[in-house]
């Protein structure tokens, strides 16, 4: 083989290792574009599941909030069911021991009552076994004195007093300031005398008549 066949067979060769040099670098060139854009896919399913991951975690936040919101409203009404249910017992309580006390105060004004009009009858009695005259007004002064001290500062005797005093329709405010008992324990004494037709009582004109004449009665 002469020089030149050799130098044309190294240029040969030569030209075949560009070739295939070219090609392999046109293969990692592709390749690496391939890469770059699976690269560029990957980021952009991370960055998706990112946001979608801080999206529950915010939703979640949201739900552990309201929870606690809800929790505390629960034992917000929890707390006030039980201060609802502790007054109406001390209410209840209250309510019975006035009930209680009024039925001792009336159960005092009728003994009272009951003893004055047996003293007036056991007075008359006396006067017809005397054959002396007995003076109505003596006999109305200690009803009226026994009345005074015994239920002085008791709303409802006194109340009945006065009316049967002035004999006629007289107004609350008038009771008021005529007795001098508050005007709270006033209003309850008439409703009190009122449920028990004693007294008659127009919520309109604040009017208080007597409907049963105690003391005429006992005579």
């Amino acid at each position: 083989m002469t020089d030149r066949e050799k130098l044309l067979e190294l240029l040969n060769e030569f030209q075949n290792s560009i070739v295939k040099l070219m090609d392999e670098r046109d293969k990692l060139s592709s390749e690496s574009e391939e890469l770059r854009a699976s690269k560029r896919e990957a980021e952009e399913k991370a960055w998706a599941a990112e946001e979608k991951v801080t999206e529950i975690a915010n939703q979640l936040e949201k739900v552990k909030s309201d929870l606690n919101m809800a929790e505390e409203e629960a034992a917000n009404l929890r707390s006030k069911a039980e201060d609802a249910e502790t007054a109406k017992g001390e209410a209840v309580s209250a309510l019975q021991a006035e009930r209680d006390e009024l039925r001792r105060e009336m159960d005092e004004i009728q003994e009272q009552l009951g003893r004055v009009s047996e003293l007036y009858r056991e007075a008359s009695a006396e006067k017809d076994a005397l054959q002396e005259k007995v003076d109505v007004s003596d006999l109305l002064a200690i009803y009226i004195t026994l009345i005074e001290t015994v239920f002085y500062g008791k709303p409802h005797a006194r109340i009945l007093y006065t009316l049967h005093d002035v004999k006629t329709a007289i107004t609350r405010k008038n009771l008021v300031s005529s007795t001098g008992i508050q005007p709270a324990a006033v209003l309850k004494a008439v409703h009190d005398l009122a449920n028990a037709d004693l007294v008659s009582y127009n919520d309109d004109t604040q009017d208080v008549e007597l409907t049963k004449d105690i003391l005429r009665k006992s005579g």
